[in-house]
């Protein structure tokens, strides 16, 4: 009996133990699901209560049954007691103590530090993005996206990078492939079937290629919005495009280039442009099959200096160094040898006309050439195409393509155009000896030209919409800024004069008053300085601790596109709302003529017409009523006035500073001298050496409207401003500064703001 209930009491014990630990184990499997415990801990403690179940047994056995047994058991009964089971119980449960304890702690340093890197990460997202570095932002958003738990932080950081867009092509069914346009070297990623839904196509620069069974292969290569804008892209079949071309979208067509903003707009169709320069091997089928004797594709009359020539005397004019009929720049009717894929140069216009003849293609005119360039591409075109100096390059060994998949139409050869201006063609694009900026410009040449970079394009015009009219004589305005000559002193008092005005009561009136997170802007209406016209006035007062009037204030000049906006709704911002972050106030006067102050201007562009001088004159009366305005007021400091001119606002920086002496300094962001002839009075030019006020300019590399030697730099060398009190920053960017060297920009402008008015206290 005695033997039966010491049994019973193990039992007892053993059933008490597994009890206990079916509870202790329910207890850990519900703290793991609350508190995200690993595995592990539950695999832990399932092994010390395992390890431990033998151990309890035998002390319960041997303080039991055991003490009733023979001497030789008492070695095991000295060792499983009681105490020495408590004693173990508590160096397992120090055990579990120690290795849980440091997982939490370990856990929530590295928790700690996964948020400080996640911060830090989402805050160099936003930096790259900032200077348009988007695949490099997107390749990290990748990384994280993994990492991140909350899904309004995963939206908005992906919002960052990335859009949502539909790729269709016409017909459908065709594979889509992608890469990033600097990627050249990186392998096509499919990204489905056309139509396609992309989530998340990445922002800035692709390219894009569209394959489809019986369809020729068709490249792209734009900003992810102009992509998403496109519509379907057309594919062609080879009987419905020439081989070695490109489809070009047509539409309302302007020639952006320095001297020629002035033309009218013209729509275009669609069209083909080769995707490649016509190279020594093609050209060398016209020489081979006798298209120098032949006259059939000689059309065009041979004049120069006025005279006509014979067909005879000219072709004895287009022959190579050994007097042979061909380019320039060959031996005896032929190309060096290894040279087949150059791109063909030393060819006079008649020659390229007549190749295009004889090919039953075309030149293309200057219209659908820049259509097909877009100048607007050149900062991200213009760095991997050929300006190296060194000679040009087999066709398409650099990747500098154009939106509509040409290769090279900046650099490698100049490109013959249709157009003439007098005696001259247009050659477009540049050659590999030619300054970067030349892609951008229009440039034009005697048509027997027959330089070594001279090569060319051509296109076929299957719609013949406004052909003819594109085709025509384009006069291209040019002036040559360096070989002119500013106004004298004397002359220039008398246009001085011209912007004065009386001193009469402002009748100023607040009418508007809006807060928000970032500033106050009050919209104040007072009487101009002419025609009994009423003036309204922007003015932006920051908001924050950290700033306290008065506050030091910048008059902005803004970009062209208020000529077209007729709505104070249509007011934006954008790229100067640093000037109130830094604590600034920010005028912002409604020149005559833009919102709501419309008149018949209809162009930023310069002309000689007297309504465009009556408006510059307006303008500067403006600022100065602006700025009288401002004197009234206890909360801005006149004392500590600014410039700051955007684009069209940049380029007429040197009459507003000049004519207005209470600036102290002046930036001029994107400025340079148009190439439109303009009354003398109205000229920025007359103006430039009367600035004397420190001046700064940001302008990009790769300026569509204003070429860095032509324009940017006569500007700058002009400024009557002392040397040591004036800036010019040249950027990798193209016209809009503002948005591809935004930091730079930023960081510059309030530097030299801090320099010259001095910091915000």
């Amino acid at each position: 009996m005695a033997r039966e209930r010491q049994l019973r009491s193990l039992w007892q014990v053993l059933g008490f133990y597994a009890a206990a630990s079916w509870v202790c184990l329910q207890i850990i499997d519900v703290l793991s699901q609350n508190l995200g415990l690993p595995q592990w801990v539950f695999a832990l403690t399932l092994g010390i209560l395992i390890t431990g179940l033998p151990i309890t047994a035998a002390t319960a056995y041997f303080q039991g049954i055991g003490r009733r047994r023979e001497s030789s058991t008492s070695a095991n009964a000295g060792l499983f007691t009681w105490s020495n089971l408590r004693k173990g119980a508590v160096a397992a449960l120090a055990i579990w103590g120690i290795a849980v304890t440091g997982w939490v702690v370990q856990t929530e340093r590295d928790s700690a530090d996964s948020e400080r890197n996640l911060v830090t990460s989402l805050d160099e997202i936003r930096r790259l993005v900032g200077e348009y570095k988007f695949p490099d932002a997107y390749a990290i958003a990748e990384e994280l996206d993994s990492q991140i738990t909350d899904d309004s932080i995963r939206e908005s950081m992906w919002s960052e990078v990335a859009r949502e867009m539909t790729l269709e092509t016409d017909p459908p069914g065709a594979m889509v492939l992608r890469r990033d346009y600097n990627s050249t070297d990186a392998d096509w990623k499919e990204l489905g079937v056309s139509p396609l839904d992309v989530k998340r196509f990445p922002l800035g620069l692709s390219r894009l290629r569209f394959e489809l069974d019986g369809y020729l292969p068709r490249e792209t290569a734009n900003f992810s919005s102009q992509i998403a804008a496109a519509g379907a892209f057309v594919l062609d079949t080879p009987e419905s495009m020439p081989a070695g071309m490109t489809r070009v979208s047509g539409g309302s067509a302007r020639i952006q280039a320095p001297g020629l903003e002035q033309f009218e707009a013209l729509q275009l169709g669609d069209y083909f442009i080769d995707i490649h320069e016509v190279t020594n091997r093609q050209y060398k089928t016209f020489v081979d099959a006798g298209g120098y004797a032949d006259s059939t594709c000689w059309t065009h009359p041979f004049v120069r200096d006025g005279q006509s020539i014979p067909f005879d005397d000219a072709m004895a004019i287009f022959v190579d160094q050994t007097g042979r009929a061909g380019p320039s720049g060959w031996q005896v009717g032929s190309y060096p040898e290894g040279e087949d894929n150059l791109p063909v140069g030393g060819v006079s216009w008649f020659e390229a006309a007549a190749y295009a003849c004889f090919v039953g293609k075309s030149l293309p005119t200057v219209y659908h050439w820049f259509t097909a360039a877009d100048p607007f591409s050149s900062n991200h075109v213009v760095p991997q195409s050929n300006y190296s100096g060194k000679g040009a390059a087999p066709v398409g060994q650099h990747p500098g393509v154009s939106r509509d998949g040409a290769y090279d139409m900046a650099g490698n050869v100049r490109e013959w155009a249709q157009n003439p201006d007098g005696e001259a063609r247009y050659i477009l694009g540049g050659g590999w000896n030619d300054p970067e900026y030349a892609f951008n410009d229009a440039v034009t040449s005697p048509a027997f030209d027959r330089s070594g970079e001279n090569g060319i394009r051509l296109a076929s015009y299957p719609d013949e919409t406004n052909l003819a009219t594109a085709s025509a004589t384009i006069e291209k305005a040019f002036r040559d800024y360096n070989a002119e000559e500013p106004v004298s002193d004397e002359v220039f008092a008398v246009y001085r004069q011209m912007y004065q005005y009386d001193d009469t009561p402002l009748n100023a009136v607040v009418v508007e008053s809006i807060e928000n997170t970032t500033y106050v802007r009050e919209r104040i209406e007072l009487d101009a300085a002419y025609n009994d016209e009423r003036l309204t006035i922007f003015l932006f007062l920051p908001t924050g601790e950290n700033f306290s009037s008065p506050y030091q204030a910048v008059v902005f000049f803004p970009g062209s596109n208020d000529i077209y906006k007729t709505s104070y709704d249509e007011l934006q911002l954008r790229s100067v709302e640093f000037v109130l972050r830094s604590g600034r106030a920010l005028v912002y006067p409604v020149y005559k003529g833009t919102y709501e102050r419309s008149s018949d201007l209809q162009s930023d562009i310069q002309d000689t017409s007297n309504l465009y001088r009556d408006h510059v004159i307006a303008w500067a009366k403006d600022i100065g009523r602006a700025i009288d305005y401002l004197g009234t007021r206890d909360d801005i400091d006149e004392e500590r006035l600014a410039y700051l001119g955007f684009s069209w606002g940049g380029a007429l920086g040197p009459i507003m500073t000049a004519v207005e002496q209470r600036f102290k300094t002046g930036i001029f962001f994107v400025g340079g001298l148009m190439m439109q002839s303009v009354q003398p009075m109205a000229d920025p030019f007359n103006f430039l050496p009367r600035v004397t006020i420190p001046t700064f300019m940001f302008n990009g590399r790769y300026d569509s409207f204003f070429p860095i030697d032509t324009s940017i730099r006569p500007f700058y060398e002009n400024l009557g401003t002392a040397e040591a009190d004036k800036k010019l920053v040249v950027t990798d960017s193209n016209h809009f500064v503002a948005a591809y060297s935004a930091n730079q920009l930023i960081s510059e402008a309030l530097d030299w703001l801090d320099k010259y008015l001095g910091s915000v206290d």
